[in-house]
């Protein structure tokens, strides 16, 4: 019987310092996943190059999945009254899914400056490439906000961003 109350007691020690390790305020170490990358979650109308986490059509747009990659022959389309947009690699996504010219309210046009324009550009000249390719995009899409970022994969020819609110006008940094 004494052995019977020993272990009872050893019992409500254990159970008390569990609970008080689980009531704990301890930090527990970082669980790690397997789970996919970042990169497995961008969505394909996004260039890999960019920073996945920008997506401005995502923010004015409702969400990643409330916007839609533009074709490659209406984006050609669009920047072909600008010269030097020929030599970039262009990518945009536009909200909400499906709309076209008026209808379309966020755009977001990534370029990647595969022929080296930016390289060849001073401060001025990239200030107006970039009010160029808004004022191409917003003729498209007059009633859309548009989000812009020009960028060198290089990194030596720098970046262009600019934003245009609906009916304008263009703002590039």
């Amino acid at each position: 019987m004494r052995m019977v109350v020993r272990c009872g007691a050893l019992g409500v020690i254990v159970a008390a310092m569990l609970l008080v390790g689980a009531c704990s305020s301890g930090v527990a170490p970082p669980a790690t996943t397997s789970g996919p990358t970042l990169e497995a979650d961008v969505p394909t109308a996004v260039t890999l190059g960019s920073d996945p986490r920008l997506n401005p059509t995502a923010a004015v747009g409702g969400g990643v999945n409330a916007s839609n990659a533009i074709t490659a022959d209406d984006i050609s389309n669009v920047f072909k009254s600008v010269p030097q947009a020929s030599q970039l690699k262009v990518t945009a996504n536009s909200s909400p899914p499906g709309a076209k010219g008026t209808d379309v309210q966020s755009v977001s046009v990534d370029c990647q400056d595969v022929g080296g324009v930016l390289k060849t550009l001073d401060a001025t000249a990239k200030q107006t490439f970039g009010d160029a390719l808004l004022t191409a995009a917003g003729t498209a899409w007059p009633n859309a906000s548009v989000s812009l970022l020009v960028s060198d994969p290089s990194g030596a020819g720098g970046q262009i961003i600019g934003t245009r609110s609906p009916g304008g006008p263009n703002t590039v940094f």
